[in-house]
């Protein structure tokens, strides 16, 4: 009997947390602001944030222009979002199992907010072409590496943006 792709796949995590000078809702409206989203993520983000809702990434990159998706899985203002993400240039099929899960969680500490972020990493294919080599950690080192360098970048874009 072959084992289903869900089961051949181990998830990696990556789990990072960043201190913001910020309340959680002025946190929380920088996720899910899609004008505040692009300054952070350099991607634009097309959803209601609802529960159930499809989620549309578009993100040009060079001369590229790649289109992504999700689903909002839970949405608790302005505490916790999870929701799910598949890319295109993952390798993997667009089924369920292909998708990473996303959690975000911001906790109020004095005059900070706490954001933890979570994301299980479906392994990356293994690919080879004339001169490169992908792994099955690529995906995984991407995303610790996208983390590392966007977090911060969301720091400075709700440090640096006024009250209402």
């Amino acid at each position: 009997m072959t084992a289903s792709l869900a089961e051949r796949m181990t998830f990696q995590t990556v789990q990072q947390s960043i201190r913001i000078a910020a309340e959680p809702r002025r946190v929380w409206a920088a996720l899910t602001d899609p004008d505040a989203g692009e300054r952070w993520r350099n991607a634009h983000f097309k959803t209601d944030w609802q529960p159930g809702s499809a989620i549309e990434i578009e993100a040009i990159i060079g001369t590229k222009r790649y289109r992504d998706k999700g689903q909002v899985v839970q949405a608790e203002p302005p505490s916790l979002l999870r929701y799910t993400y598949w890319s295109r240039v993952s390798g993997l099929p667009d089924v369920p199992e292909s998708y990473s899960a996303i959690t975000v969680t911001l906790e109020a500490e004095g005059t900070e907010t706490v954001l933890t972020l979570t994301q299980q990493v479906p392994p990356s294919p293994a690919r080879r072409g004339k001169g490169w080599e992908i792994g099955e950690d690529s995906g995984w080192s991407h995303v610790a590496f996208y983390w590392r360098v966007t977090l911060p970048i969301l720091k400075r874009v709700v440090e640096d943006s006024h009250e209402d």
